[in-house]
């Protein structure tokens, strides 16, 4: 009789356990969920819809910070990638912005080239769904975006510009392979080539800083919808904003990576609370 017990006994811990490691294996890998960066005394939160999640929570942490800096309330972020198509459209309708965020690359016969495929890295056809969706509901709803890395890239062909595969083909290096120690960033100039402003975030001419870069595509042929407002080395266009501005009052992509370049910069930061002033009521 003991045996027995003892055997039940082991059989129920273990199928506790295989419990436990199911569901948090599930937790941890679920994407489609919204998640919530709160502040305490902050008010109701706001919703900011990011096209993909990254473990590394890199754009939550810097625009929640951001947020709590200004005290304009907690931030609550939502994935669209992975979301059914009634939770999109009803997070879509709650937004008050959106990120594209930084990844893989863009198929190429969106932008007519399907022969550039060769040149490309991971390519995910789903994402490119997804985000191309996301920026027909943020042109139809005004919703202010901002588009990091990929995220410009998504809208210049959005628009109908193109991208060269391999910037290096084009005689663009510099922009991926970071250095001795550390090959996953590097750091390049860029500087502002047309000023403009948004809310109380003047970005002014001339201006220019060291900033996080990693990406081998970039910006070919530019949309006829978008105005070229700063570039990196070369000349190469790195940053873009809808011409449209009664429409889309803040459409705007950059190259680099704000959220993971030093803080307190007018092209980091300042980004940022642009983003976050122009989603305020």
């Amino acid at each position: 009789m003991d045996r027995l017990m003892n055997a039940a006994v082991r059989f129920a811990w273990v199928g506790f356990c295989a419990a436990v490691l199911i569901w948090t294996g599930c937790a941890s890998h679920d994407h489609s969920n919204p998640e919530t960066t709160e502040f305490k005394g902050a008010p109701d939160s706001t919703t900011v819809v990011l096209s993909k999640f990254y473990n590394s929570q890199n754009y939550r942490t810097w625009l929640g910070r951001l947020a709590h800096s200004e005290g304009l309330g907690p931030l609550r972020f939502v994935q669209a990638y992975g979301a059914d198509s009634a939770v999109f459209e009803q997070e879509v309708l709650r937004a008050a912005a959106v990120v594209l965020t930084g990844g893989e690359d863009i198929h190429p016969a969106r932008y007519g080239q399907a022969e550039d495929t060769i040149r490309c890295g991971r390519i995910d056809v789903e994402r490119d769904r997804v985000e191309h969706l996301l920026l027909d509901r943020v042109m139809e709803l005004g919703l202010p975006c901002l588009g990091v890395c990929r995220g410009l890239q998504v809208m210049n062909v959005h628009g109908g510009g193109s991208l060269h595969p391999h910037l290096p083909d084009a005689g663009y290096d510099g922009h991926r392979g970071g250095f001795s120690g550390q090959t996953r960033d590097t750091l390049h100039e860029v500087r502002i080539t047309q000023p403009w402003w948004s809310g109380p975030v003047e970005f002014s001419q001339g201006e220019a800083g060291t900033f996080v870069s990693h990406h081998h595509q970039g910006i070919d042929r530019l949309s006829n919808q978008y105005l070229a407002w700063a570039e990196g080395p070369k000349g190469l266009t790195e940053g873009i904003r809808h011409r449209d501005t009664l429409k889309t009052p803040f459409l705007v992509g950059v190259q680099w990576h704000p959220e993971r370049s030093r803080s307190g910069e007018l092209l980091s930061d300042g980004l940022g609370l642009a983003l976050l002033k122009a989603a305020s009521p």
